[in-house]
């Protein structure tokens, strides 16, 4: 086999394994070692993200919003099988309050991690997560 011939496989192997790790890491973005959000879920994802070693979720997304497809008891029927606990605190989008800040901290602060937090594109999430971070809230 030719040096060159050898290190095409080599670079086609690379890249074909660093596409997998990619496209599974694609699906949530994490915002500290403990924590990690994602966005429109589906079924088929929420089975792969689980597979990340996630210990708890946090359901952000009310189930009657528009455009969402999935609701929280679905979600909670997949993790059951992984034994991954369910949290559902619905947050509406531009409305985050106090009380849903400090409600998240006391989850974030007593769950096993890490979590994940899902709701339409993950930015409500990051912003319960950040809002409890800079208020002192969130013990690391």
């Amino acid at each position: 086999m030719t040096k060159s011939l050898w290190m095409g496989m080599v670079l086609a192997l690379s890249m074909t394994t660093t596409s997998l790790c990619v496209a599974t890491s694609d699906f949530s973005r994490a915002l500290n070692a403990n924590l990690s959000v994602s966005g429109q879920m589906t079924p088929e994802k929420f089975k792969i993200l689980l597979q990340d070693g996630f210990k708890s979720v946090i359901v952000n997304r009310p189930d009657q919003e528009a455009g969402n497809t999935v609701k929280v008891n679905q979600l909670r029927d997949i993790a059951e099988k992984s034994r991954v606990s369910v949290i559902y605190q619905p947050v509406s989008s531009g409305a985050i309050s106090q009380a849903d800040v400090q409600e998240f901290a006391k989850y974030y602060n007593e769950l096993p991690k890490p979590i994940l937090m899902v709701c339409r594109s993950g930015s409500r999430s990051a912003a319960l997560f950040n809002q409890a971070k800079a208020q002192g809230l969130i013990h690391e």
